[in-house]
């Protein structure tokens, strides 16, 4: 059974996908449910550079600047990276570094004095959030030398909120890209990759950004009764409604999975993954409901969804034309040369060299290289298990 307390911490992680200024305070209840003394969450994703971020706990200022000097990073991914090429994503791992302050004239006393020293950082237990080619994520909590080792118990907390701090991620960095130029909220919800759905516990219908709305409008996966409540196919009612009661996050709530992941099919055979997570306040929404609601946030996307590639990193990193971009976009989503010509009003010749440049400046020999090096750039939203 899952405490009280446990439930209040995710429902504050929800929130901060949608408000990443609470993330400080997120982080501030997990070091004290977990009677540590400093902790760390850091995302970086160089395909969207507005997403990255660091937020600490009680570390200070000189401990934080220290940290995030070059060379402290090269030797950071030094010591700890191989402990987590061990570990799958959603894993959580534990370390002693008391060992680092009696190796002098090593790497690692420099580290200890500048970066662990500072705040009596010893003990660390850690969860893996994010790992790729080029993004990674990690939550990181730490006990001073005097406070016992984390036990087995606490790393299984960690692995529990792992799953609800990445799919927060998830929502976090999709509004991220749609932020730079979307200052409200709901306009930035409206241009995200990803249908956004909010109900109350009763199913009870309140909100869809323009995504959702489209996607209702043509997969007709949810039916509406006179009460506005929305209800998938029969097929699917029982474990739609488990996950939308275990996500209300009231004050009694003690359940072992919070929300979850569907996949739901229409009539005509069309498959749609739904992300069931609570919502546990609304003052990102504040003139959308009633505030002494509780609510549950559906996120949806089409399994044929269309990807969508990080076009500033491609630009930036490869040196990639507007008209390049397209290419490569209208290619990872299947077209061939003919249909990207007839789509681009171009001749054929003229995308055959376009690829040929695309070739060159992403150092690529083949359309099946291009094609899985594009893969690992789409950005569109994971429905996280």
């Amino acid at each position: 059974m899952i405490p009280e307390i446990e439930n209040g911490i995710i429902g504050a992680i929800y929130d901060a996908g949608l408000d990443a200024s609470l993330w400080p305070g997120v982080i501030g209840q997990i070091v004290d449910y977990t009677r540590s003394k400093t902790a760390i969450l850091t995302a970086m994703d160089q395909l969207n550079p507005n997403y990255d971020f660091l937020h600490t706990w009680n570390i200070s200022q000189a401990g934080v600047d220290a940290y995030q000097k070059e060379q402290m990073k090269l030797m950071d991914m030094k010591f700890h990276l191989p402990m987590w090429t061990h570990v799958a994503v959603g894993e959580a791992i534990q370390q002693d570094l008391s060992s680092y302050a009696a190796l002098l004239n090593h790497d690692e006393a420099i580290f200890y004095e500048q970066c662990l020293k500072t705040t009596g950082i010893c003990y660390i237990a850690g969860v893996l959030l994010d790992q790729g080619e080029y993004r990674w994520a990690v939550l990181g909590v730490h006990r001073s030398p005097d406070e016992p080792a984390f036990q087995q118990e606490e790393l299984d907390f960690l692995q529990r909120i792992g799953v609800h701090i990445r799919r927060a991620l998830q929502i976090h960095k999709q509004l991220c890209f749609a932020r730079a130029e979307h200052q409200n909220l709901f306009k930035m919800l409206d241009v995200i990759k990803v249908g956004i759905v909010l109900v109350d516990d009763c199913r009870r219908f309140y909100y869809a950004n323009q995504r959702a709305q489209q996607m209702l409008e043509y997969s007709k996966i949810f039916e509406f009764d006179a009460q506005n409540k929305i209800y998938p196919a029969k097929q699917f009612q029982k474990k739609f409604d488990q996950m939308i009661h275990t996500a209300k996050m009231d004050a009694n709530t003690q359940y072992k999975d919070i929300g979850g992941v569907i996949a739901l099919e229409n009539e005509q055979g069309q498959q749609f993954m739904v992300t069931v997570i609570p919502f546990s306040s609304v003052n990102s929404l504040a003139y959308l409901a009633d505030q002494n609601q509780n609510y549950v946030v559906l996120a949806i996307s089409d399994i044929e969804q269309r990807y969508t590639l990080a076009t500033s990193f491609l630009k930036e990193h490869y040196g990639l034309s507007v008209r390049e971009c397209e290419i490569c976009e209208m290619f990872v989503n299947g077209w061939n040369l003919e249909k990207i010509a007839l789509q681009s009003s171009l001749s054929i010749n003229s995308v055959r060299t376009y690829v040929k440049n695309i070739y060159a400046k992403m150092q690529c020999n083949s359309q099946a290289e291009l094609l899985y090096r594009l893969m690992g750039m789409t950005i569109c939203f994971e429905h996280i298990y």
